[in-house]
């Protein structure tokens, strides 16, 4: 940290402490998560530990706020990314102006341009340091921003920071966004990297675009428009991308139906890294994208009817895929061939209540994935799944049971899960659950992150100590497995031993 900004910080601290306490206001939140757990290599057991703390206070004095991360990582392994870090953000806001320096997250319009975003489950954390500044004025709001991005990402029990060599790029962005024409709201937008690797200063990248929206009563509809216009990595040239994103609802009693239509063809950066800047929308409620902006084409729908009070229908069907110029472009959104990488998610779900104190809900999910896991080139999920909790009033019991089939172009297995939970609201959740594999097939057990596990019991407690303290209790084992966000995945490895979080807010 410079000297000036050190001193900058210190100066607002003290400032603080000296003013009236009563017009202060402390607010934050404490994040402990500690692991033991072991795994067996070559006959002997090795216990490894994980410990992570993540610390957020505010203090807000007037127009001025100023907030605090302190995150801390300490795994226990042979060779450790142990990764802690501070992070600070100064903010002053007063309408119409809204001015701060620090680390912070964006995102302009749906991400096709930038999205520097946090996600606390999943454990992925894309940022900037530096300054934005943001002026709403008559149902207009303007935002510049500049800073240099950051990727935070958790996987094989530790973290690390992605794309580490671009921690040096600087991002200067621009978005407006006004609603000054009734039930109609228009944007634009532009982002400029200049990256140290990049061999000339005519090696810049841009990413630009902009979107539409109107809104009347129930029915809404969206379309958002990006390019990106850069340099191949190393070799030179030029480089085009684009991306067109189009979302619409409709909003009646009793019925919802949503839809999407996306196409992404190199708007993904940085080019040749697999983690972006720009996480462009995908239809896929798991969170699974082929490639995430590179060369990818599809659609989500869904429905939501309500036909009586007692019932709720849901119904899916999404897919995302790469491009095949051999088909036209409305084939490309809704047609998958075997030449190309895709998902398909399809899903049905009903949700009724036969009495004020039952709850019975009965779901299918099917999901193909085409070469999308390495090493199979196809794989196909179904998973049937039922769950029935019943409130008592004093307390609450629960119930659910799933089996998942899977078939590949290598072999076929069968996961079958069941879980009882009880609880009382507000003190305490109970929950046992059972998992098990009929078998083990080869590609799995060559997969070293896997392995040839067949049964996963599992315990959890959550304890509600106070209003503002909760602890979660896990000891068992967990089956792992890949895991998405937001078109973001990583393989989760498989877990044998006890976590124990902590939960705080004040």
């Amino acid at each position: 940290m410079k000297t000036g900004t050190l001193m900058a910080v210190l100066l607002i601290a003290f400032l603080a402490s000296i003013v009236n306490a009563q017009s202060i206001r402390l607010s934050g939140a404490n994040y402990g998560e500690y692991w033991v757990f072991f795994e067996d290599e070559e006959g002997d057991t090795n216990y490894e530990e994980h410990l992570e703390d993540k610390l957020k206070v505010g203090l807000s004095y007037g127009d001025i706020t100023l907030r605090g991360t302190f995150f801390f990582s300490d795994p226990s392994l042979p060779n450790p990314n142990k990764l802690s870090y501070i992070d600070y953000v100064v903010q002053y806001s007063r309408d119409p102006v809204s001015v701060l320096y620090g680390r912070f997250n964006k995102t302009f319009g749906r991400g096709l341009v930038l999205n520097q975003f946090v996600d606390e489950d999943f454990k992925i954390d894309k940022s900037l340091f530096g300054i934005q500044a943001g002026i709403n004025y008559f149902n207009t709001q303007l935002t510049l921003l500049s800073g240099k991005p950051r990727n935070v990402f958790f996987e094989e029990n530790t973290y690390s920071i992605k794309n580490d060599d671009d921690t040096t790029a600087q991002v200067r962005g621009l978005d407006l966004e006004t609603k000054i024409i009734p039930k109609v709201t228009m944007g634009g937008r532009y982002v400029r990297i200049n990256r140290e690797i990049d061999l000339t200063p005519e090696a810049f990248t841009e990413l630009f675009g902009g979107n539409i929206g109107f809104r009347t009563g129930p029915f809404d509809a969206y379309l958002e428009y990006a390019q990106q216009l850069g340099t191949y990595p190393g070799l030179g040239g030029r480089l085009n991308g684009y991306g067109v994103l189009f979302s619409s609802s409709l909003s009646l009693t009793g019925l919802g139906i949503s839809f999407q239509v996306m196409d992404y063809d190199t708007i993904g950066f940085p080019f040749n890294k697999t983690y972006r800047y720009n996480e462009p929308v995908t239809p896929i409620k798991t969170g699974i994208s082929v490639n995430r902006g590179a060369d990818e084409i599809g659609f989500g729908v869904s429905l939501l009817y309500s036909p009586f009070d007692f019932i709720t229908i849901e119904l899916d069907n999404n897919k995302i895929s790469t491009h095949d110029n051999t088909l036209s472009r409305l084939e490309q959104i809704f047609v998958t061939n075997e030449t190309m990488d895709a998902v398909i998610e399809q899903a049905a779900k009903i949700t009724t209540y036969p009495s004020y104190e039952l709850e019975v809900t009965a779901a299918v999910e099917k999901i193909v994935k085409q070469g999308i896991e390495v090493p199979i080139e196809k794989k196909t999920e179904t998973k049937p799944h039922l769950e029935i909790s019943y409130n008592f009033g004093t307390f609450f019991v629960g119930s659910e049971y799933q089996i998942e089939f899977v078939t590949s172009d290598t072999s076929d297995y069968y996961d079958q899960a069941l879980a009882v939970s009880i609880g009382k609201p507000e003190l305490f959740v109970f929950t046992l659950r059972y998992e098990r594999r009929n078998r083990a097939p080869q590609w799995l057990v060559d997969l070293e992150k896997i392995g040839s596990e067949t049964q996963w019991p599992l315990a959890e407690l959550s304890l509600d100590l106070t209003t503002r303290h909760n602890l979660r209790i896990r000891a068992g084992a967990e089956k792992g497995g890949l895991v998405c966000t937001g078109g973001v995945c990583r393989f989760e490895e498989p877990f044998n031993g006890v976590k124990l979080v902590l939960t705080s807010i004040f």
